[in-house]
């Protein structure tokens, strides 16, 4: 539809604040030397329904925010050959089953003896377990690690977390007690498609996309060929979506795929600045979930959850990077990096919501900033 002289499109401030004062805190963040992705984040805090309200609605970004996901993953899968991903197969199996199985049993003792039932606390468990894919691959590549060993066995027990994230939402409906939703037999028949499915792509792409690349390129059209990069990173990850496997992480396939490709690094490069823009549209978006106002109501709870979360991921992931064998300073610095919780608990949060479940056992009000109050699960 065509607006008339003077109207302005209601999606044009909320986008020109968002990468206004994006563009400015993160300029910023460089200047004092600092990575710009805490300057997106704080940029999310200030124009965030919660605060200023320059974007009022979370929704404007929120596509973009899922996009940015996506494309990141996929240009670290496109560095990330099938090669090299053989070769840290054992990061991913036993470092990442590792610090799954640990943290997951960590937070599960920890409210156990605070006298929460297992299943809220096994849920619990699944929530810390998992690390921020999108932050740590772009901390780990802006600092161009990617290829040396910290690098390996972080990406090794993120790609693991991913992995779990199926087995997790599956097992969501059991814990909350509603059986007839999801039983074992369900499970398994889900895993089994999600598995065929990974293969095939894995296979089929594997086998397609280096001619159809080399197609491609050989029209000499840069529009064709970026169309087509953006093409099979968006496709490979709907059709990993509709097996119940993360879209992030069938981007990240799809990059490894075409990482096959002798023309992986003109994709890469084609694709690089809007892997950017959108990624900078994700941190933005995560900034923008933080309420100050009720962070300083209950700053004592959320400092101690956090000390809370960062101390058990600490030591699980430096206990699984320590049975790797790869050394002190690796372990410890891979367990900075996984110390965290990732955007992937948010959706795990709204699925145990959706079935009676919540973490620790406790929700906010939706009415008030009081502190939070038990509820049964």
């Amino acid at each position: 539809m065509i607006l008339a002289a003077g109207e302005t499109p209601e999606f044009l401030g909320p986008v020109v604040a968002l990468v206004c004062v994006a563009g400015l805190i993160g300029a910023l963040f460089v200047r004092l030397r600092v990575v710009p992705i805490v300057g997106f984040l704080l940029a999310g805090v200030v124009i965030g329904p919660h605060q200023l309200g320059l974007v009022a609605e979370e929704s404007y970004v929120e596509t973009a925010a899922e996009i940015g996901v996506m494309l990141l993953l996929f240009t670290i899968g496109i560095e990330f050959s099938l090669e090299r991903l053989a070769q840290i197969k054992r990061f991913v199996l036993v470092g990442g089953g590792v610090q799954v199985s640990l943290t997951t049993a960590a937070v599960t003792g920890l409210l156990l003896a605070f006298g929460q039932d297992w299943r809220i606390g096994v849920f619990t468990g699944f929530l810390a377990a998992l690390s921020s894919t999108a932050i740590v691959l772009k901390v780990v590549a802006a600092k161009g690690a990617t290829a040396q060993p910290v690098g390996q066995t972080t990406v090794g027990a993120l790609i693991f977390q991913d992995l779990a994230i199926i087995v997790m939402v599956m097992l969501i409906p059991l814990l909350a007690g509603s059986e007839g939703d999801a039983g074992p037999l369900s499970i398994v028949r889900a895993l089994g498609t999600a598995a065929l499915v990974l293969t095939g792509v894995i296979v089929v792409a594997r086998k397609l996309m280096p001619p159809l690349l080399e197609r491609v390129a050989r029209l000499c059209s840069p529009e064709i060929f970026l169309l087509t990069i953006i093409a099979i990173a968006l496709g490979v990850a709907y059709l990993t979506s509709l097996a119940g496997i993360s879209e992030a992480l069938g981007a990240f396939l799809a990059g490894m795929v075409l990482s096959e490709s002798r023309h992986s690094a003109h994709a890469l490069s084609e694709i690089m600045p809007l892997q950017m823009l959108f990624s900078a549209v994700f941190f933005v978006s995560i900034g923008m979930l933080l309420d100050v106002r009720l962070l300083l109501d209950l700053w004592w709870l959320v400092l101690l959850l956090a000390a809370a979360v960062v101390a058990v991921k600490l030591v699980t992931g430096y206990v699984a990077m320590a049975v790797l064998r790869v050394g002190m300073p690796t372990a410890v610095a891979s367990s900075f990096l996984l110390a965290q919780i990732g955007e992937f608990s948010f959706v795990l949060q709204q699925a145990g919501a959706q079935s009676g479940i919540s973490p620790a056992g406790m929700e906010l009000r939706a009415t008030s900033c009081s502190s939070p109050s038990p509820s049964s699960s």
